[in-house]
């Protein structure tokens, strides 16, 4: 190095050493733009020799880091600023492709526009692996870092989404699991997959909408048939790009069925309203509800039902039937089918059909007869419930334990059911007639109650006083008319006489005779002093009534009496006996 001069020689000097010091700093200048580290200056002094000296160090940053934020596109950069020598002016970053090996200036630095602190943003950073260098500059001056380790940015990975079915063709109602599988160029992606049927979202029953391990799955079942267009979207999550899958064919078929028929009553009887329940149901793995109409058949023969409803509701359809005829019959129903659910036919349910009970009731046209006189008896067969329809069949009437021959009338059972028989008796008397019904293969026989039938004397024309007294006295009356009309009788009293007498059935000669052997009955009412009314009795096969009628005067005025009765052909006999 060059002696120093002393003060007062750099005064002397002053004047002749500022063109070489001026010199001098234009060599330092030119050599410091090509020159880094230790900054050195040399000159020459006039007077002899020459020198150089130590002017001061410029030392680089050293503990350079890169730290990429993850997903993003920014790498964060410190160092540490050097400890000795002059302090740098800033710091200009680089960045170095570590594939391709360009270099770009970082952080929005340059050489003249530098970073003052020691940490530094580097943003927009494409995708890849990158050293980072810090060089301290100071004037003209430059000090270059180390390297950092390498590090890669990664802002968004590229991913691709596959999907699979667990069935396809699947059916109606059966569970298909989709699975999305989510394949990343680096790393597995997380988050969450939405599954489409063309452009609605599926409702997943099942599974798992979000990322384990880079698989998602879906658990749905279809309510139609058809062709489905599926899809798998992920979403994508940092640093993971979204990304669709192709679109996956599904086919959804018909799902089978299964029907079945049960009868409400079996055995039933002819008439007998039977309801036939038919339940369809999806067969496994197939689902849902079918719908449509069933049909209902007695071997080959569709069953015309007179209730229920054929169109299923919740899988059931019903049919009420009242079979018309006995016998073994095999029923089924039949499911048509639709668009989401395939047709089928239940096993057949055996349904016996046994004759119905029956009654039978009799009526008489007349309760009461004269020998000769025709007299209808009619017979209704009716089915006793649950029994129906109309029985048919001939109809049996007897007298007794005789049958009675008919003159006329139908025997055999009409459309409403009814059987008739007119005859006449020839011997007057009460007879126990019934009627039998001998059944047929639909209806069972039965026989009816008993209907008392009267036969009386035709020979009696009318009523007759017999036995007549006054105040206890026998008198015969005198009478005017006949028994058969307008017959009156009178006697003859004192004040409040009494008359009594019997009373009975005559012939046209007058002569007594018995009506029936029925019990009969005759009405009589009383003017005068013990008016009144009521009736007597007169024995079967009895010409007359055993007790008596009677009337008193009220002191001089008549008295009367006046016997009634009505005939089986519904005439009215009257005769009145007058006490004056």
């Amino acid at each position: 190095m060059p002696t120093l001069t002393p003060p007062k020689t750099r005064a002397r000097r002053a004047a002749p050493s500022r063109g070489v010091r001026a010199l001098r700093v234009g060599v330092l200048l030119t050599v410091l733009m090509a020159v880094s580290g230790t900054a050195w200056a040399a000159w020459t002094a006039l007077g002899g020799g020459t020198g150089q000296a130590t002017t001061g160090t410029l030392v680089a940053p050293s503990a350079v880091t890169a730290t990429a934020v993850s997903g993003a596109s920014s790498v964060g950069v410190t160092w540490t600023a050097p400890s000795t020598g002059v302090s740098p002016s800033g710091y200009r970053v680089d960045r170095t492709d570590t594939t391709t090996g360009s270099t770009v200036a970082a952080c929005g630095s340059s050489s003249s526009s530098l970073v003052t602190g020691t940490s530094c943003t580097d943003t927009s950073v494409p995708d890849g692996s990158y050293r980072y260098t810090v060089v301290a500059i100071r004037s003209g001056w430059t000090a270059r870092s180390a390297t950092s380790i390498p590090v890669t940015v990664l802002a968004t990975v590229a991913t691709s989404v596959s999907l699979t079915s667990s069935a396809t063709p699947s059916v109606v109602g059966q569970p298909v699991t989709f699975t999305a599988t989510v394949s990343a160029a680096s790393g597995t992606a997380t988050g969450s997959v939405a599954f489409r049927d063309g452009g609605t979202a599926i409702t997943c029953s099942g599974g798992s909408q979000t990322l384990s391990s880079g698989v998602a799955t879906c658990v749905t079942t279809f309510g139609s048939s058809g062709t489905r267009s599926i899809t798998a979207a992920y979403a994508g999550s940092a640093p993971f790009g979204a990304s669709t899958s192709a679109a996956l064919s599904q086919v959804v078929n018909v799902a089978p069925t299964t029907t079945i028929v049960a009868s409400s009553a079996t055995p039933s009887v002819v008439g007998q309203p039977v309801t036939y329940t038919a339940t369809v149901s999806a067969v496994a793995p197939g689902g849902g509800t079918p719908a449509g109409s069933v049909t209902f058949k007695d071997g080959a023969t569709t069953l015309a039902c007179t209730g229920g409803t054929q169109t299923l509701s919740s899988g059931a359809a019903i049919c009420v039937v009242a079979h018309g005829s006995a016998g073994t019959r095999g029923i089924t129903a039949t499911y048509a089918g639709s668009a989401n659910h395939g047709s089928s036919t239940s096993a057949a349910v055996t349904q016996v059909v046994n004759a119905a009970s029956t009654t039978t009731s009799l009526t008489t046209s007349a309760a009461t007869v004269t020998t000769g006189q025709s007299v209808t008896f009619s017979a209704t067969v009716a089915p006793v419930a649950p029994g129906g329809g109309v029985p048919t069949g001939a109809v049996s009437f007897k007298d007794g334990s005789a049958t009675i021959s008919c003159s006329s009338g139908t025997p055999t059972l009409n459309a409403s059911g009814i059987a008739t028989c007119t005859t006449s008796f020839t011997a007057t008397g009460s007879r126990t007639i019934t009627a039998t019904y001998v059944g047929s293969s639909n209806h069972l026989s039965s026989t009816s109650g008993v209907v008392t039938q009267s036969v009386v004397n035709p020979s009696a024309v009318g009523l007759d006083f017999a036995g007549v007294t006054v105040d206890g006295t026998s008198v015969v009356p005198a009478c005017t008319g006949s028994a058969a009309s307008g017959y009156a009788c009178t006697v003859s009293g004192g004040n409040n006489a009494v008359v009594s007498a019997s009373v009975g059935f005559v012939d046209s000669t007058g002569n007594p005779i018995a009506y029936s052997s029925a019990t009969e009955t005759i009405s009589w009412t009383a003017t005068g002093k013990t008016a009144g009314s009521g009736t007597v009795t007169v024995a079967p096969n009895a010409t007359a009534a055993t007790a008596k009628v009677s009337a008193t005067k009220t002191g001089s005025n008549a008295a009367s009496i006046t016997v009634t009765y009505t005939t089986a052909s519904g005439a009215t006999w009257t005769a009145t006996l007058t006490v004056s």
